[in-house]
Parts: C-alpha cells; sequence; structure tokens
C-alpha cells in the first residue's frame, strides 16, 4: 500500500480575529505624512465630484482615514504593498506560455 505524504506545512497563514467585520478603506492618494519620533502618519483622501449651480460641477478632496504605525509596521505595510503590486504587474514570457 502506498503511504499518503503529509501535506506541506502552511507557514504563511496568520489567523486574524474580526476580518469579516473590518471595513473597506478606498482612497486615490495620500496628500499628507509625516514622522512623529518615529510614529509614522499618512492621510489618505478620495476626490468627490458634486454638481454645482449653473450646471456646473465641482471637484474636492475629502479625507478618508488617518493611518498611525510604528517604523517597523510602516516597512511591512510597503512591503506587503510591493507583494499585491507584483502580483498585478504584467509578465514578459518571449518563450511563449509556460507549462
Amino acid at each position: 500500500m502506498t503511504e499518503k505524504p503529509e501535506p506541506p506545512a502552511d507557514h504563511g497563514y496568520l489567523p486574524v480575529d474580526g476580518i469579516l467585520e473590518a471595513p473597506i478603506i478606498f482612497f486615490e492618494i495620500c496628500p499628507t505624512l509625516g514622522n512623529n519620533g518615529g510614529l509614522i502618519n499618512v492621510l489618505l483622501a478620495t476626490s468627490l465630484i458634486a454638481p454645482s449651480p449653473n450646471g456646473q460641477i465641482s471637484t474636492r478632496i475629502k479625507a478618508v482615514a488617518h493611518l498611525r504605525m510604528t517604523a517597523g509596521s510602516a516597512k511591512n505595510l510597503r512591503d506587503t504593498l510591493d507583494k499585491a503590486l507584483l502580483i498585478g504587474a504584467p509578465v514578459e514570457n518571449p518563450q511563449g506560455k509556460a507549462n
């Protein structure tokens, strides 16, 4: 009888409480940032379009959230964003499709 190999350990899994209840934050720009004694702060904002008198439209910037984090947390966020961008990056494959 052939023995079934053990599945590889998932070293990337980290259980997170409240994942379904966490808010979704959408932003388009980071208009301000700062570093106060190692505490990093970043303002997240988005643009809004609203009707104005005389059939015109106006655009304004609306703050969405203030991020506050340690330098270590900022590095972790940066690394995570770099990985997410890499996932969506186009891949050049001059040899054609890989098997």
